[in-house]
This record gives C-alpha cells, structure tokens and sequence, in this order.
C-alpha cells in the first residue's frame, strides 16, 4: 500500500500509477519495482453476539426451524443495535439446538 505525501490518504492504481483521489498528487511506476514488506494478513475470529447460555430454556414459541423443521423453540428479545431501532429476536431450536435470528 502506498500513500499520498501531501494528505495521507490511501493512493490508488490507475494504469501503471498510483493516483490520490481527494488531491491532484499522482505517483508514476517505474519498471523496477521493490516489493519492501510481505505481510500475511490474519482474520480475526468472530465472537457470537448471543450465546446459548443468553437465550432462557422456558420462554416458548412456534417457530420453524430453518436446519429441522421442527416447530418449537426458545427465544429471547435483545436490544442489540441502538435505541431507536428495533430489537433482535433470537431463537434456538428445541429438537438441535441451531440457534437463528430473526430477520
């Protein structure tokens, strides 16, 4: 990755040179380039919003489940984004246990 000197952003690649898109600075390449760090870039791993602890064993509905079919399953209402939106609805199987959200 290469950045403007003048403002910092990130440069793109234009046709054999790396262009600035918020100034008009514009980098050319020459023919020998020196690649100067390799880096591996590692995912990180995903925490689950809701775990199966979160979600109680007694609170009961009609739901089908989307691995099973089976109609039943425990569910939980969390306010997981901010205020003014609306509040996810997870569920969790009682025959396999898949936990969903509702969409």
């Amino acid at each position: 990755m290469e950045f403007c000197p003048t403002c910092g952003n990130m440069l793109r690649y234009d046709y054999s040179r790396f262009v600035c898109s918020t100034c008009p600075y514009i980098a050319r390449i020459e023919r020998q380039v020196e690649i100067k760090k390799k880096q591996l870039l590692v995912k990180k791993s995903i925490e689950p919003v809701v775990t199966e602890k979160d979600i109680p064993k007694d609170a009961e509905t009609e739901a089908p489940c989307p691995r099973c079919g089976h109609n039943k399953a425990n569910f939980k209402s969390i306010q997981i984004r901010s205020a003014d939106e609306p509040e996810s609805r997870f569920y969790r199987c009682l025959k396999c246990d898949l936990t969903w959200r509702e969409e």
